[in-house]
């Protein structure tokens, strides 16, 4: 014990603070993956009908994406904010802060004012493939706009987060989105379903409450601390400033939306194509053989604005000794996906229970342990080069595969007649992005002295 108290007492500045936040992650994370392990069984529990609950997976996936419309101004904040206090640029800072909560309070009161009104003549019961005797109309359009007035208080308060990464606090953001999934799934547990409709619309109406309250709170808490002088201020707001947060923020949005395309559009793919039961079965197999992906995310979460500290101050070596690290422990966690698919029956059935999937397949359990690898080592790829800000190939291969995902899933449906030709259309989507990426990270990193090109 008291070897390795010396050994992290002798960590570098960068190395202990990843160490801290990667062992903060662990300890919140513990009690989210139990939380993510109670919530299919007790979401199956509560609406009680598959068609209902397919279809809330469904819109939480498709307005999440409104969540990647700020322009990349949630992440270029995040890079630009963590130079700055690297670089003790106390005023920068604080027109960096003030500058983005301005610019997304007006995409906020854009998207406010237009929702409702492009919505409100859609036949949402056909946009959803759910009959109107299951879920009416009404009850959906109604449902739709409470989870999309959540989703902008989501949108502008968020911005904590981005503020939280600059202050290498990462582990704080793992605890309020334990907070939200937690208090999620207590109500679920607690309280009794009802009919269709008013399942749906109390979901909506709990999803926007435990959305805001931790993100409102650590908000005050921060801005009322230990940034008190960095408060959104009015007066601090500038056209300079918001260019600067855009300007790298573009990309970062274009490559958001890109990566959304291919990884969030399964859930309505596969409505559309097979029916809202099957997101039911796909979200089983997904979060089953995402969990090894989830538990390697916590050790990478510290690791983009590290990285960015790293680039202020011109350090590539240890930018290149942490990447090989994480690529190198990703390995261990694609092994991870191969023993969880080995033990699939018996896990799902412990998991399930008398709710557990009939005619389990281990092919189809194969393609999500690629799919859940290529998510590992795209994570560890994407954390580098945003963290630098070398994001054009990145651009590129997402663009290119969210292009090819919706003509692709909808082509091997057709050949393989099941929904798992999303799965297999993500998986090359995803794949291509895995295979070009790290000839292009080794081309912007140097070992020169520390030196960054």
């Amino acid at each position: 014990m008291a070897v390795l108290i010396t050994k992290i007492r002798s960590l570098s500045e960068n190395d202990s603070i990843v160490f801290k936040n990667v062992v903060g992650a662990f300890l919140v994370k513990g009690g989210g993956l139990i939380v993510t392990l109670f919530a299919i069984p007790a979401y199956i529990r509560y609406f009680n009908n598959n068609e209902v609950l397919g279809l809330w997976f469904t819109i939480l996936s498709l307005l999440n994406w409104v969540l990647n419309f700020d322009l990349g101004i949630g992440n270029g904040l995040r890079n630009q904010l963590t130079a700055a206090i690297a670089l003790k640029d106390k005023e920068g800072a604080k027109r960096l802060i003030s500058s983005a909560y301005m610019s997304v309070g007006v995409i906020i009161a854009m998207f406010c004012v237009v929702f409702p009104f492009t919505v409100s003549g859609a036949n949402l019961n056909e946009v959803f493939s759910i009959n109107s005797s299951i879920v009416d109309s009404n009850t959906l359009y109604l449902c739709i706009c409470i989870v999309f007035i959540g989703l902008m208080v989501h949108f502008w308060l968020r911005l904590i987060t981005s503020v939280l990464y600059a202050m290498q606090k990462s582990s704080l953001n793992n605890f309020l989105v334990l907070c939200t999934n937690t208090t999620i799934l207590i109500f679920v547990l607690l309280h009794p379903s009802g009919e269709n409709n008013e399942n749906v619309l109390v979901m909506a109406v709990v999803h926007t409450i435990a959305v805001a309250v931790p993100l409102l709170v650590s908000s005050v808490y921060v801005f009322c601390g230990s940034l008190k002088e960095l408060r959104p201020n009015p007066k601090y707001v500038s056209i300079e400033f918001v260019k600067k947060v855009l300007s790298l923020g573009g990309l970062f949005f274009v490559i958001q939306l890109a990566y959304m395309v291919i990884m969030g559009t399964n859930e309505y793919l596969i409505t559309a194509s097979t029916g809202n039961s099957d997101v039911v079965t796909y979200q089983a197999y997904y979060r089953l053989f995402s969990i090894g992906c989830t538990i390697f995310a916590l050790a990478l979460t510290p690791i983009w604005s590290v990285i960015t500290k790293a680039v202020a101050e011109r350090d590539s070596k240890w930018i290149m000794k942490t990447y090989k690290r994480f690529i190198f422990l990703g390995l261990g966690f694609t092994i991870l996906e191969f023993i969880v698919l080995a033990f699939m029956p018996t896990l799902m059935k412990l998991w399930l229970g008398d709710q557990c999937i009939d005619d389990l397949s281990y092919s189809l359990g194969l393609l999500f342990v690629i799919l859940g690898s290529e998510m590992i080592f795209a994570s560890v790829l994407s954390s580098v080069s945003n963290g630098t800000g070398k994001l054009g190939v990145q651009a590129i291969c997402f663009i290119v595969g969210a292009i090819a995902k919706v003509p692709l899933s909808l082509f091997l449906v057709e050949c393989t007649g099941s929904w798992c030709g999303v799965v297999i259309a993500n998986i090359i989507c995803l794949g291509a992005y895995c295979v070009i990426q790290p000839f292009s990270i080794r081309s912007y990193i140097t070992f020169d002295k520390g030196q960054q090109k």
